[in-house]
Order: C-alpha cells, then sequence, then structure tokens
C-alpha cells in the first residue's frame, strides 16, 4: 500500500481557516461543488483542524483569488480538465504570487499529469510560502520519489519530521521510499518508526509485511499482516498479501481462503483469482486451476499473464492444443512476451513439431536475446532431431548466459561422456512435475511399462505368507507400485521429490503417508522401521547410490529387503547415458552389497519400457539385509 500524495480536496480541506475569509468553511464548500461526495462530519474537521499549525501565513495584504475563482479551479480539476485548468491556475499564481492554495493545486495538477518537474517547482514554492505546511512536503516527497529522485525525496520527509517529529506519515513514506530503493533493513526501520508513532496504522503494518516477505521472513510478515488486518477486517489486499505468504510457506490451503475471503470483499479481485489457481496447480488440481484463469479473464479479457498461465496448466494436463491457443492469445495482447514464445516452444517439442518449436524458441531469443531457458529449450528440439553438436552447441549458450544452470551441465555431461554423480535434483523435480498428469498414460499405455508390476510380484513371492509388513516406496511417482503392493502391506508409506507426482499418488488413497523430499535426505533424517523399500525406475536419476546403501542398512530399525530396478548395462560401475539417465552393472551393484553387507537373492534382466519404439535393457534386484 503506497501513501498516496494528498488529493487537491484534502489539500485544501486543510487550509478550512484561509477559505473562511473568501468563502465558507471548506466542508460546506465542497459539498456544493461535489454533491456526491459526503461532508466530514465536525468532529472530523475538528480532529483534522487540531492537527494544523495554529498560524497561517497569508499574503502580505491578505488578498488572494476570488470565491468563483477557486470555484472555477475546482470544478475544471473535477472534471478532469487540466488543459483548461493550468493556464487559469498558472495566471492566477503569478498575479497572487504569494497565494500558496494555488501553487498546491498547480502541484496536485502536474503530478496528476506526470509533468514532475514542474509539480516539483509548484510544491516547493508553496513550502516556501507556507514552511510549516505538512501536507505539502509529503506530496513533494511523494512526486520526488515518483520521479526518481528517491535520495531528494527521503530529505523531503525528513525536513517535515524537523517540523513535527512525530508525523507517522513521513516515517511511513521514507519506508517506501527506501523499499523503492531496495533498501529493505531501512524500510523495516521507518515502517516500525511509522507504527511507534501511530499504533493503529495499519498501511505501515502492510508494508513491513510486505518488505519481510521479499526478505523471505515469511513468519514476520504474516504476523504484521494480520496486524494490519485486526485493524482493517474488510481489506481485502491486506487478505491477498497474507495469501501470498502462505502459499510462499507451502500453506496451500490456508492461502486459497484467504485469497477467497479478499474475494468476497472485492468479487472483482483479478490478482486472487490469479493466485488461487496458482495454488491450486500447486496441489494438483488442474481443472479448478484451469476455471480460475477463466475468471481472471472474465474480469481481464486482455490479461496476457492469465492466458500465459492457463496454458503451462493445460500443458501439464497434456491437452497440447489448448495451451498452444493459449499461448498465441496471449502473444496476440503481448507481442514481445518472450516467455509465451518459449512456452509455445516447448508445447511444439512435446508434440514432436521440433521446427516450429525451434522458431518459436529464436523469436524468444530475438525479443530476449540472453534468454538461457530458450538455449536450452533449443538444444532439447536440436537433440531430438539428433543434431548433437548443434544441441551441444546452444546448451553452451545457456552457460554463458546462466554458469550455474543445474540442467544445462547435466545434459552436457551426457553429451559429451561425462559421468557425473547424479542428476541435479532442480532437474529431475522440474522433469516429474512436468509430466505427472500424464506420467501413467504415457508409460503404461504409450511405452509397455510394467516394472512396477513385475517387481511386486517378485516382493510378494519372497514372503512365503503372502505378506511384506512395512514399506517404503522410494520415488514413488503417481503410486504404481503402491497399487500393486497394497493389499500385502500392513503399512506403506512413499516419498519423492516431485510434489506434483506425490499429489497424483494421493488421489489413489493407497499410502498411510506420503512425504514431499529428496530420498537421501529422508533416508539421513526420518525414523526408519520398514520391512522393505522398494525403488521402480529411481536408480536412474540417482547415479551413485552407496548413500542410499549405507543409509538403510545403518539407519534401519530391523533387518529387511531392498528391490530396484536399473537400466542395465555391461560397463563396470555405473554410467551417464546420452538419454541423461544412468545405467548400472551388476558388478557395481555387487560392490555395495560386499560393502554393506547385502545379499542378492534374486536378479534378472527385463525390458524396461518401450523408447522410441525398443525396448530399454534393464534389470531388477531383489537384495537383503
Amino acid at each position: 500500500m503506497e501513501m498516496e500524495a494528498f488529493s487537491i480536496e484534502h489539500l485544501l480541506r486543510n487550509l478550512q481557516d484561509r477559505l473562511k475569509s473568501s468563502c465558507a468553511i471548506a466542508s460546506d464548500f465542497f459539498q456544493k461543488l461535489n454533491p456526491s461526495k459526503p461532508v466530514e462530519n465536525r468532529k472530523l474537521l475538528e480532529e483534522r483542524q487540531a492537527k494544523q499549525p495554529k498560524n497561517v501565513h497569508n499574503s502580505p495584504d491578505n488578498s488572494g483569488p476570488s470565491r468563483h475563482q477557486l470555484q472555477e479551479l475546482i470544478k475544471l480539476y473535477n472534471q478532469d480538465d487540466f488543459t483548461s485548468f493550468l493556464p487559469q491556475a498558472e495566471q492566477i499564481a503569478e498575479k497572487y504570487s504569494k497565494n500558496f492554495e494555488v501553487h498546491i493545486m498547480l502541484g496536485e495538477v502536474n503530478r496528476k499529469l506526470q509533468n514532475y518537474d514542474a509539480a516539483i517547482v509548484n510544491y516547493r514554492t508553496a513550502i516556501r510560502i507556507k514552511p510549516d505546511y505538512a501536507d505539502a512536503y509529503i506530496n513533494l516527497g511523494s512526486t520526488l520519489k515518483n520521479s526518481g529522485q528517491l535520495d531528494a525525496a527521503i530529505n523531503t520527509y525528513k525536513e517535515l519530521l524537523k517540523i513535527k517529529p512525530d508525523d507517522a506519515e513521513a516515517y511511513y513514506n521514507i519506508g517506501n521510499t527506501f523499499k523503492a530503493n531496495n533498501d529493505s533493513n531501512a524500510a523495516i526501520e521507518y515502517y516500525q518508526k511509522a507504527i511507534n508513532s501511530q499504533p493503529s496504522y495499519s498501511e505501515a503494518y502492510n508494508n513491513l509485511g510486505t518488505t519481510l516477505m521479499d526478505k523471505g521472513e515469511l513468519d514476520g510478515a504474516i504476523i504484521n499482516y494480520k496486524k494490519a488486518l485486526s485493524l482493517k477486517p474488510d481489506d481485502a489486499e491486506i487478505h491477498y498479501n497474507i495469501g501470498n505468504a502462505l502459499q510462499n510457506k507451502g500453506a496451500l490451503d490456508e492461502a486459497i481462503e484467504y485469497y477467497r475471503i479478499a474475494i468476497e470483499i472485492f468479487p472483482d479481485y483479478a490478482n486472487a483469482y490469479n493466485n488461487i489457481a496458482v495454488a491450486l496447480k500447486s496441489r494438483g488440481e488442474l481443472e479448478a486451476a484451469i476455471k480460475c484463469y477463466n475468471k481472471v479473464l472474465k474480469i481481464k479479457p486482455d490479461d496476457a499473464n492469465a492466458y500465459y498461465n492457463m496454458g503451462i496448466s493445460l500443458k501439464n494436463k497434456g491437452d497440447f492444443s489448448a495451451a498452444l491457443d493459449c499461448y498465441k492469445r496471449a502473444l496476440e495482447i503481448t507481442p514481445d512476451y518472450a516467455e509465451a514464445h518459449n512456452n509455445m516452444g516447448t508445447v511444439l517439442i512435446d508434440m514432436f513439431e521440433l521446427d516450429a518449436a525451434i522458431k518459436c524458441l529464436q523469436n524468444a531469443l530475438k525479443i530476449k536475446p540472453d534468454y538461457a531457458e530458450a538455449y536450452c529449450n533449443i538444444g532439447n528440439a536440436l537433440q531430438e532431431k539428433g543434431e548433437l553438436n548443434a544441441a551441444i552447441n546452444n546448451y553452451e549458450k545457456a552457460l554463458l548466459i546462466t554458469p550455474d544452470y543445474p540442467e544445462v551441465r547435466h545434459i552436457l555431461a551426457s553429451l559429451t561422456g561425462e559421468t557425473t554423480r547424479s542428476a541435479p535434483r532442480a532437474y529431475v523435480e522440474k522433469l516429474f512435475d512436468s509430466c505427472a498428469f500424464k506420467f501413467e498414460r504415457s508409460l503404461v499405455d504409450d511405452l509397455e511399462y510394467q516394472t512396477p508390476k513385475i517387481l511386486s510380484e517378485m516382493i510378494v513371492a519372497n514372503h512365503f505368507n503372502g505378506s511384506v509388513g512395512s514399506v517404503l516406496d522410494l520415488g514413488c511417482g503417481t503410486g504404481l507400485a503402491g497399487v500393486e503392493l497394497r493389499r500385502f502391506c500392513s503399512n506403506l508409506e512413499g516419498l519423492d521429490l516431485s510434489k506434483l507426482m506425490i499429489e497424483e499418488a494421493r488421489k489413489k488413497n493407497i499410502y498411510d503417508r506420503l512425504t514431499h523430499s529428496d530420498i537421501f535426505d529422508y533416508l539421513a533424517t526420518e525414523a526408519l522401521d520398514f520391512n522393505h523399500f522398494i525403488a521402480t525406475d529411481v536408480f536412474i536419476y540417482l547415479g551413485e547410490v552407496s548413500d542410499l546403501f549405507r543409509l538403510i542398512k545403518s539407519r534401519n530399525q530391523r533387518n529387511g529387503s531392498l528391490s530396484f530396478s536399473t537400466e542395465h548395462t555391461e560397463k563396470p560401475g555405473f554410467t551417464l547415458e546420452a538419454t541423461g539417465r544412468f545405467s548400472h552393472s551388476k558388478t557395481y551393484i555387487e560392490s555395495l552389497c560386499k560393502t554393506f553387507d547385502f545379499r542378492i537373492s534374486r536378479f534378472e534382466k527385463t525390458n524396461l519400457r518401450k523408447e522410441k519404439g525398443e525396448f530399454i535393457n534393464g534389470a531388477l534386484y531383489l537384495l537383503d539385509f
């Protein structure tokens, strides 16, 4: 909430004593000129008068513009007829050069017209005439800030504090100016001073909350937002801000509730609908998210960002045609929307329209030449085409722009024959978040993926009584292995790095507990008491798995079993393949078993799934420990 410069009506109402000599008291004066606006009650007028300095500076001969002249200026102002207002006001200012009201009015109109240099001159002239008029400093400071003169704005507010040391609005506006200058610590200091001066200052609590949220201090932000809300319980923006902080914390249900309250207060709150959609997408509720984006578009039909965001949800849902339509609409509204060109390119890659995809991605780079993600995606398209040297060239361009780009480093390593220890966490999380909603259809229906079923049958066959006890599904994905094992388990828990995969698994209602976590973090920190650990198509992204063996063996509270699949290789150790996935040899697994005291009770080679029409060679293992 930015503190606006005071309106001309506010300023002139505060000049009540001066206007009495020319016409009537300010409230009556404005009632006649603005019949649609309520008259302030006497108590409010008295409170406002009490805040103003007692001495009033008039021009030496006490002369000034006539009542008729002031009425005409205010009429033009209310009609937004600034073209007629300015010459009349300038003429009056020239004739009554010591009359500060006219300079204030000129400043306000020039500020509205963004004639900031002229407005600054007007406000400074008014201050020279009446140095103790607080509102003029506020308006001058606001104008200096809007014109980018942040240091001058701060100095102006500090001049006001010499006159009124406890002026909460001055402290508040200094806080806003420091925030605009990206000095969060100074902004926080001055918002707190504003609050100390005026404990009921809801806007200061709100902006303090926003500044803390920008610093990542979400709990502090929520505390201050809630203080603001206790002072203004019907303020939609504060509810919205609390929702944003909660969403950043991952408390999606609470966030959505605050967004909904904001919409109840302000039904056309497009940003609140947008952020509900973002939260719903994070929960895997794509249909509901798309409905919210459509509500945004009913309120703001030309909102390119809403079309863009809806395109992401439609792509994740696998509705590529509708996603393309959204990106096209976003680009009709905002032709230089580089991100929309980029995302259209990624959809076309998924549709295997690779030349069209590359053209879209090149359009993104024309708009945004340092767009590392677009170079990465061109590399992906060229890799799909089999043009590996050109793909490598584009990946290298992406790294020149963003040296710390884990996904690109991993892909480059896979194409140049380097074997890294593991796939980057961000790469794996992004990969599976992007395919969570089409994962099963793609694997099971299109790629003939039967590994969870076959591995589960191996596990059950190894337990003569048919019960496998308590099971931890490592990298559970959408729950394909869980579906096969559930009826044989006394307890079934799953974890996955992809939050969207977890949400898909949750829909099956088969797991006793699901956790969004990195496998190694979970094994190192959580209490482990399982009969069996299973990992289907997980090692292919882990690479070096010695820590997995070590943690299970050392931290599980009982003897048990570990079963998993690998992409099989006859090469020693493990290898990063050109696909970006790892293959593992039997000799590598045997060496881990020897080191950590596991025993191979069953091993068999298998066809894991199809890729480009051919089956991938795999292996299934069942180990006891």
